[in-house]
């Protein structure tokens, strides 16, 4: 297997939690698992390590990322100011081909059952997302984004238990469709900010409950 596969293969398995976060990633376990030596397996962590996936402990190794509270409002918060300028953007740029892209989206969104097709709905949501930061074509924004991107995927690994967010997400990314295919600036925006709040509420009252309470004293 060659080092790109195994990159692509540990990402995967840390997506899916199948790896959970806290976990220990020993690097001579690895070579064993892989038959590969200790450099490019090595480089593999590092690079997963520089894309947020992984925490590195001096003189320990490498485990799996686990977000802190205060980490999850970051990533809401920074998404919240990047995306919603964003969908603005988007929102009078958009083309045919976004406009296109839109409805496909919606029609397939329209059809998912989210209690059974959870990872459907958070693979369209995330495709929308995705399709809103490249038509606003700002190239600092898409910068941010990105580095964001493996950090949102983590919370989605929340997320994703709870049948009651997504489903909200589900409705909230209909109607973003909505307002970005009647070109209301407006009100893209604002539904796009009123989604990613609404999520992070909802995080912080089924995950961690009595935190939110807390940090609004």
């Amino acid at each position: 297997m060659e080092k790109k596969d195994i990159y692509e293969d540990l990402k995967q398995q840390i997506i899916e939690e199948r790896i959970l976060p806290g976990q220990w990633l020993v690097e001579r376990e690895l070579c064993e698992a892989y038959s590969l030596s200790r450099t490019p397996i090595r480089e593999v962590l590092l690079r997963l390590l520089g894309e947020g996936f992984l925490e590195q402990e001096a003189h320990r190794g490498f485990t799996v990322r686990r977000l802190s509270l205060e980490q999850i409002f970051e990533v809401f918060q920074t998404r919240e100011a990047i995306e919603g300028m964003a969908t603005r953007l988007a929102c009078r740029k958009g083309d045919e081909s976004f406009r296109s892209t839109l409805v496909e989206i919606r029609e397939a969104l329209t059809g998912v059952d989210i209690d059974n097709e959870v990872a459907l709905g958070i693979a369209l949501g995330r495709r929308l997302h995705n399709a809103i930061i490249e038509t606003a074509k700002n190239c600092l924004m898409s910068e941010i984004y990105e580095k964001l991107r493996n950090l949102t995927v983590l919370t989605s690994n929340i997320t994703r238990k709870s049948p009651v967010i997504e489903s909200r997400s589900k409705e909230a990314h209909l109607d973003l469709i909505e307002a970005l295919l009647a070109r209301d600036e407006e009100k893209s925006e604002r539904v796009m900010r009123e989604h990613l709040k609404e999520t992070c509420r909802q995080v912080l009252e089924q995950f961690y409950p009595g935190m939110l309470a807390e940090n609004n004293k």
